[in-house]
């Protein structure tokens, strides 16, 4: 029985395709890396450099956050060890105490004196 004229074809296409498969894999050291190097270079490094960037923009907002943190947080503290103290607790009561009176008597010198006589009896709204 003879071979169709199609098994030459598949033969032949059979040994092209033996022919470049070899052929990759003899040049496979210098194609690789190259194809390693370009991924990292546009799938890795590009991002990577464009992070950065956007990172070293926002860095100059981020410290002054940073620093008002800080800031803040140390003045709380002080805050705190000051009410810790029986001290200072007195005397912001004093203080209180006196800031109180004070108000009093402002509110008591802006009322009619009892006993003036130019103050008007009020009418008495009572209709019994």
């Amino acid at each position: 029985m003879k071979n169709p004229p199609s098994a030459g074809f598949w033969s032949s296409f059979n040994k092209s395709i033996r022919r470049l498969i070899s052929s990759c894999l003899h040049w496979a050291p210098l194609w690789a890396p190259l194809v390693l190097l370009l991924q990292i270079t546009f799938l890795g490094l590009r991002p990577a450099l464009q992070e950065r960037s956007r990172l070293a923009a926002e860095r100059p907002e981020v410290e002054a956050r940073h620093f008002n943190s800080k800031v803040d947080k140390e003045r709380e503290e002080r805050t705190n060890k000051a009410w810790q103290d029986p001290m200072f607790k007195a005397r912001k009561e004093r203080q209180w105490y006196r800031e109180y009176e004070d108000q009093k008597s402002k509110l008591k010198a802006q009322l009619p004196q009892e006993g003036e006589g130019n103050s008007t009896p009020v009418p008495s709204t009572d209709s019994r």
